[in-house]
C-alpha cells in the first residue's frame, strides 16, 4: 500500500471513527466537545497530505470485488479532492458553530442530533470517494435510511400519515436510483466512473430520456416533497433542517449527478444528447419549478417557510446552472455548486440565530431585528446579495459566466430563468431587509437585549461568518487561480 493509498484509507475511516466515539461517549460532555473538534481538523491535515501525494492524478483502493468486475471501491482525484475539502469546511464550521448554538436551544435531542450529524458526514464522505455507481448506491441508501430513521424516530414520536408518505418517497427514490444503475449497466456494459464516460456509442432518445428520468428522480425526489413535508410537520430549528437535508441530501445528490454527467454520460455526449432532444424542454421544467417556488417564497409570511422556499428555489437554479455549464462551458460545471453551498450555509446559520432569538425573546416579531442582531443581519444581507450576484464574491462569478453563456447561445428561455431568479431574490431581499430595518416603536427589554448579545456576538458564529465571507470575497480577487480550480 502506497502512502497515498494509506492516506485515502485514513480519510475513509476518520469520519466513521468520529461517529463511533461520539456514540460511545455521548454522555461525556467534555470528551464529545474535544473529539468533535479534533477529528475534523485531523481530517483536514490528511486531506492536505493526500493532495501532496496525488502524483498521477488519482488514488484507488478496492475493498470487495463482486461478480463481473464490479467492486466496492474508493477513488480520489483532483475533482473529488475539491469536494472533500468543501465537506471538511462545512464539517468544521458546523461543529464550531453548533456547539454553543445547541446549548442555547436547550434541546433534549442534542446528543442524538450530534451523533446523527457525525454519521451523516461519514456517509457523505464515502459517497464522495466512491469509485463506481454500486458503491455510490450502497452509501446513498445508507444515508436515506439514516435520514428516515432520524426524521421518523426523533422528530416524530409516532407513526402518522406524514411518516408513511415520507417513508414511501424515500424508498421510491432509492428504487429509481437502483433502476438507473441497472439501466446504465444494460445500455453501457459497466458502471465505473471513467473519464471518457460509459456511453461511447450514441443511445437513442428513448433510452437517454429513461436514464435521465431515473437519475433525476433517484437523486432529487427527496429534495422536494419529503423536505417540504418535514418542514410542514415538524417544529424544529432550521439548523437541523440544514444538516438533515442540505449537508446530506443536497450536497451528495448534486455531487453524484455531476459525476454521472461527467463520468457516466461524458460531457461531450451529454451536451450533444440534451441538445438533440431539445434543451428548451428542460428549460421549461426549470422555469415552471422556479416560478412555483418563487411565488411560494414571496407570499410566505413565516420566516422558516420563507427560507425553505428560498433553499428550494436556489436548488432549482443551481441545477439549471449545472446543466448549462455541462453543455456549454464544462470548465465551470462546479462553480454553481460551490456558490450554492457556501451561500446557503451562511444563510442558514444566520437564519438559525434569528429563529432562536424570536423563539426565546419576549418580542416575537422580526421587525427591527437588525438593531438587535446587527452582525447576523449584515451577514444575512451579504449572503442574499451574493445569491443575487451583486457583491464581489463567488456568486457574482457564477452569474457572470452563466449570463455570458445565455447571451452567446441566445437561450431565450434560459435568459428568462436568469431574470426570474434575480427578480424573485431582489423582491424577497427587499421585503426582508425592510422588516429588519423597521424602526421599533418600543425599547428592547433588558432580557431581550442580553439574549440578543449572547446570540449575535457568539465567537463561533463570527468565526464561521468570517471564514465564509473571506472565501467568497477572495474568489473574485484570485480570478486566474479560481478558473483553474474549477477546471474539469
Amino acid at each position: 500500500m502506497t502512502q497515498a493509498q494509506f492516506l485515502l484509507f485514513l480519510i475513509s475511516v476518520i469520519p466513521i471513527t468520529n461517529y463511533v466515539v461520539l456514540s460511545l461517549c455521548k454522555d461525556s460532555y467534555k470528551l464529545v466537545n474535544i473529539v468533535s473538534k479534533f477529528l475534523p481538523i485531523l481530517f483536514f491535515l490528511h486531506l492536505v497530505g493526500l493532495a501532496n501525494n496525488l502524483d498521477r492524478g488519482e488514488v484507488y483502493i478496492q475493498f470487495i470485488e463482486t461478480v463481473r468486475g464490479i467492486s466496492l471501491s474508493f477513488m480520489v482525484n483532483q475533482v473529488t479532492l475539491k469536494f472533500l475539502f468543501l465537506l471538511n469546511f462545512i464539517w468544521i464550521v458546523f461543529v464550531f458553530y453548533s456547539h454553543r448554538f445547541l446549548r442555547l436551544t436547550e434541546d433534549k435531542l442534542i446528543s442524538q442530533f450530534k451523533v446523527f450529524f457525525a454519521i451523516a458526514v461519514a456517509l457523505v464522505n464515502l459517497i464522495l470517494i466512491a469509485q463506481n455507481l454500486l458503491s455510490t448506491l450502497f452509501f446513498y441508501n445508507c444515508l436515506v435510511l439514516l435520514c428516515h430513521f432520524f426524521a421518523i424516530k426523533f422528530l416524530h414520536k409516532k407513526e402518522t400519515k406524514f411518516s408513511y408518505i415520507f417513508t414511501f418517497l424515500l424508498y421510491l427514490e432509492s428504487l429509481l436510483f437502483f433502476l438507473a444503475i441497472v439501466a446504465t449497466y444494460k445500455f453501457g456494459g459497466r458502471i465505473d466512473f471513467i473519464d471518457s464516460g460509459v456511453f461511447s456509442d450514441r443511445l437513442n432518445h428513448s433510452k437517454l430520456l429513461i436514464l435521465l428520468a431515473l437519475y433525476l428522480g433517484g437523486l432529487f425526489l427527496s429534495m422536494s416533497v419529503p423536505s417540504y413535508l418535514l418542514y410542514r410537520n415538524s417544529n424544529i430549528n432550521p439548523l437541523i433542517i440544514y444538516a438533515l437535508f442540505f449537508v446530506s441530501y443536497a450536497f451528495s445528490s448534486f455531487y453524484i449527478f455531476i459525476k454521472i454527467v461527467i463520468f457516466i454520460f461524458g460531457l461531450d455526449y451529454f451536451s450533444q444528447s440534451v441538445l438533440s432532444i431539445g434543451f428548451r424542454y428542460f428549460e421549461l421544467v426549470f422555469l415552471s419549478n422556479l416560478l412555483i417556488s418563487g411565488v411560494l417564497l414571496l407570499i410566505s409570511k413565516n420566516l422558516k417557510s420563507s427560507f425553505f422556499y428560498l433553499f428550494f428555489n436556489q436548488f432549482i437554479f443551481a441545477l439549471f446552472a449545472i446543466f448549462c455549464f455541462a453543455m456549454f462551458d464544462e470548465s465551470k460545471i462546479y462553480l454553481s455548486l460551490f456558490s450554492f453551498l457556501l451561500s446557503i450555509t451562511l444563510v442558514f446559520l444566520c437564519l438559525s440565530n434569528m429563529i432562536l432569538y424570536v423563539e426565546k425573546a419576549e418580542d416575537k416579531s422580526i421587525k427591527g431585528l437588525f438593531y438587535k442582531l446587527k452582525i447576523t443581519s449584515i451577514l444575512l444581507i451579504f449572503a442574499l446579495a451574493n445569491l443575487i450576484g451583486v457583491v464581489p464574491a463567488i456568486g457574482i462569478l457564477e452569474k457572470f459566466f452563466l449570463l455570458k453563456i445565455l447571451l452567446k447561445k441566445k437561450l431565450i428561455l434560459g435568459g428568462l430563468i436568469f431574470l426570474t431568479n434575480s427578480a424573485i431574490l431582489i423582491l424577497f431581499a427587499c421585503r426582508l431587509v425592510f422588516l429588519l430595518l423597521y424602526k421599533p416603536e418600543s425599547q428592547q427589554s433588558e432580557s431581550d437585549s442580553a439574549l440578543a448579545k449572547v446570540i449575535d456576538f457568539d465567537s463561533s458564529l463570527i468565526l464561521t461568518a468570517l471564514i465564509t465571507a473571506i472565501i467568497m470575497f477572495l474568489a473574485i480577487i484570485f480570478y486566474p487561480l479560481l478558473t483553474n480550480f474549477f477546471s474539469v
